[in-house]
């Protein structure tokens, strides 16, 4: 008799299981836009690339908090939003919707290379 008891407490246990969020996206993880910026999440770094010849902004990478739609890593100069959507820019569709706030100022892309 204790082994269908034990099914009944374990089956919800695997269903609870089956509702934790992914993980983050594994490194390297990329995005860009059609305005000609480009991000990496690396295992160590954020670095954003404005592209026209700027200096790149790095920023050490921070744990990422998990959300219902996808991940958000923050810095002290890069702020970053990827949703798990589908996503067009730079002539194919990508998995991710990607927000990036550098220095206050913000930039819409994709991601998931």
């Amino acid at each position: 008799m204790k082994f269908p008891r034990l099914l009944t407490i374990a089956a919800p246990a695997a269903l609870i299981a089956g509702c934790v969020h992914p993980a983050p996206p594994a490194a390297p993880y990329h995005a860009v836009s059609n305005q000609g910026w480009h991000l990496v999440i690396d295992d160590k770094h954020v670095t954003f690339l404005a592209g026209g010849g700027q200096a790149p902004i790095l920023q050490p990478r921070p744990q990422p908090v998990i959300g219902v739609a996808g991940e958000i890593y923050q810095t002290q100069r890069i702020n970053v939003n990827i949703v798990h959507a589908s996503c067009a820019a730079a002539g194919r569709t990508y998995p991710d919707r990607v927000q990036v706030y550098v220095d206050g100022v913000l930039r819409n892309g994709c991601g998931g290379l």
